[in-house]
């Protein structure tokens, strides 16, 4: 419905009965099927010369969240998958307006980067994205979807290639995608039914308040199980 949340629903949701890192995995791998739809619906709402430097940022970042998903204690790394979330809902509680027409450089290559670091580390993207695109694409539905997939996508397609490269990608992994993909299926097809339904000026709000309840259950995971 939202066109992200995936990572930030499911990440958290899953490292309470399985290893974090494995999560990771399976969620990258299964938004990225995800989002093939998804993007190809919107693709005509896609503005290419304002993601260049968005994707460029984006897969600079990708090696860096590699090596810390690769090394990092898994305990930590639950926590810094908290503090991601937290920070991206404060920091779209205050985002100011930025203009598309003359994109800020800096701030696309910094939200790209920190973007793909996040992709590859935690499968928890979104929120420097969606803040972008929050206030440099504004609130109209299909054109802030289009604009977050055209990123994503191409920067979750190397991310699995780097995964595989680096051996995360095993057959529990595979198996839990399997598991998954009829629900997450069900999923999908109900959030494009709800987003036809969603009236735009509830659009920004709904936005927040899935990162919002994201960052409550990422936060939930790394007490352990109750």
């Amino acid at each position: 419905m939202t066109a992200f949340g995936f990572a930030l629903v499911m990440v958290p949701l899953l490292a309470v009965v399985w290893e974090v890192k494995p999560a990771v995995v399976t969620s990258t791998l299964l938004s990225t099927a995800f989002m093939v739809p998804l993007l190809y619906s919107v693709r005509s709402r896609v503005e290419v010369p304002s993601l260049v430097p968005l994707l460029a940022g984006s897969l600079a970042g990708i090696p860096l969240g590699l090596v810390v998903l690769k090394r990092i204690d898994a305990d930590f790394l639950q926590v810094l998958i908290a503090l991601m979330v937290v920070i991206g809902c404060v920091t779209l509680f205050r985002s100011p307006r930025i203009s598309a027409v003359r994109p800020h450089l800096a701030v696309a290559l910094f939200a790209g980067g920190l973007s793909g670091a996040l992709r590859s580390a935690t499968s928890m993207s979104g929120p420097p994205i969606v803040l972008y695109a929050l206030t440099s694409f504004g609130d109209e539905i299909d054109r802030f979807r289009a604009n977050v997939l055209g990123v994503l996508l191409p920067s979750s397609l190397v991310t699995i290639a780097g995964l595989a490269v680096a051996g995360l990608i095993d057959g529990d992994v595979l198996l839990a995608c399997l598991v998954a993909a009829p629900t997450m299926t069900a999923g999908t097809l109900t959030g494009v039914w709800l987003r036809r339904r969603v009236p735009q000026e509830l659009f920004r709000p709904l936005v927040l308040s899935v990162l919002v309840g994201s960052s409550i259950a990422v936060l939930a995971s790394t007490l352990g199980p109750v």
